[in-house]
């Protein structure tokens, strides 16, 4: 029985190799994009607290700064 020639610097192998690390990266984007669909929606609230939040703690700690700018001026009385 006569055997098949082997071709072993063809360029199959290589076309396979690179076709199969595209399928592998364009199913990583796939997942990519249907896990943002997915999850972005759960992430709306959290970050509206947290804004909300951050917002409450600067405008809190703002007004509880003292001024160094601010004097006592004092009050005359006139007393006829």
């Amino acid at each position: 029985m006569l055997y098949p020639k082997q071709d072993e610097n063809a360029a199959i192998p290589i076309a396979n190799f690179i076709s199969f690390i595209l399928g592998l990266i364009s199913l990583s984007a796939l997942f990519l994009i249907k896990s943002i669909t997915v999850f972005l929606p759960l992430l709306f609230a959290p970050m509206v607290c947290l804004t909300l939040c951050y917002l409450l703690k600067v405008s809190y700690s703002s007004a509880n700064q003292p001024s160094e700018s601010v004097s006592v001026n004092p009050i005359k009385l006139d007393l006829i």
